[in-house]
């Protein structure tokens, strides 16, 4: 099956995919010699669907999949991958600002700012919660572990999808712990595949969230395990980027340019302050920019190998 997605003025495919740690964490895969994104769209709780997504000459995007899907599957997977590589976002004020930025030329050039996300908001609160206080090539581990054990399998036997809340609930935080290396966050993680499983928590209200970023944030905040830096990547994630998630690595990058200055937390934030309401995405394309200059163009990174040591100098 062969579904076309059109895509806005200023996306780039490569950026869009290979601009955010995501691209290296199951179930998705890229492929460089093909420029191809591999992934696979849970659709229930029995059911995923494994795609492939890639650039066609007319410029739209050609999402491909061995399976016959109904009308709401091929939907699913219409609206999963618009989710993904946030095809509904507009970022030309953004760019406009990026222009006159000597600094940030580049991004606008580049048409920068379309940072991967997940299938589901579900799926990114525990990838984000797998990020916090570990290497992130741990991360890539943990994650890969989730899906090959509790993952929802293709009929063609062509990977997995990410594990349903359902999934999750069904494995105690001693199984989290025992086979997917997860730590401390295994009883995070548990308590809210429960809470979503027995409509506790609604993630959905979350995702198109009306109020101000600030709210949204506090809202973040009462999921058990996601703290400052969670909860402003979850921002980003959702669209505001407005917030900076402060954590070793941006500490890191201003320390490296700035070697004589000490940075706080409040500091940090007042650095970017001239590119409200995009703070994240100007320190993001620094950040991704030195990734790129340590480790290669990101469109070519193998998962296991640039894509594991991403955070680290070799």
């Amino acid at each position: 099956m062969r579904i076309a997605l059109d895509t806005p003025p200023d996306f780039d495919f490569g950026g869009a995919v290979c601009s955010h740690g995501f691209f290296v964490l199951a179930p998705n895969a890229w492929e460089p010699a093909t420029r191809t994104l591999r992934t696979v769209i849970t659709l229930d709780e029995n059911a995923a669907v494994g795609i492939a997504v890639r650039e066609s000459d007319r410029k739209q995007l050609l999402v491909t999949c061995p399976a016959r899907l109904s009308r709401p599957q091929a939907m699913t997977v219409r609206t999963t991958v618009r989710r993904m590589l946030r095809l509904d976002e507009d970022f030309s004020r953004f760019h406009a600002l990026c222009r006159d930025s000597p600094s940030h030329r580049a991004a606008a050039d580049r048409r920068f700012g379309r940072l991967l996300r997940s299938a589901t908001l579900f799926e990114d609160v525990i990838k984000v919660i797998c990020t916090c206080n570990v290497a992130w090539r741990q991360t890539v581990t943990m994650i890969a572990k989730l899906v090959e054990h509790w993952g929802v399998p293709t009929d063609q036997g062509t990977g997995q999808g990410f594990p349903t809340p359902v999934r999750l609930a069904a494995a105690g935080p001693a199984d989290l712990k025992r086979i997917a290396r997860v730590g401390y966050r295994a009883d995070y993680l548990h308590a809210l595949a429960v809470d979503i499983a027995e409509d506790r928590t609604d993630l959905a209200a979350l995702e198109h969230f009306p109020g101000p970023t600030d709210e949204l944030y506090r809202s973040l905040r009462r999921i058990r395990g996601v703290g400052d830096y969670a909860a402003s990547n979850l921002c980003m994630i959702l669209g505001r980027y407005d917030r900076l998630a402060v954590d070793t690595e941006m500490l890191r990058l201003l320390k490296a340019r700035h070697p004589r200055r000490r940075f706080t937390p409040a500091s940090l934030r007042q650095y970017y302050v001239a590119w409200q309401p995009y703070q994240f995405l100007a320190y993001w394309f620094e950040l991704w920019q030195d990734y790129v200059a340590r480790h290669g163009d990101s469109s070519s990174w193998s998962a296991s190998d640039e894509g594991r040591r991403i955070t680290t100098g070799r």
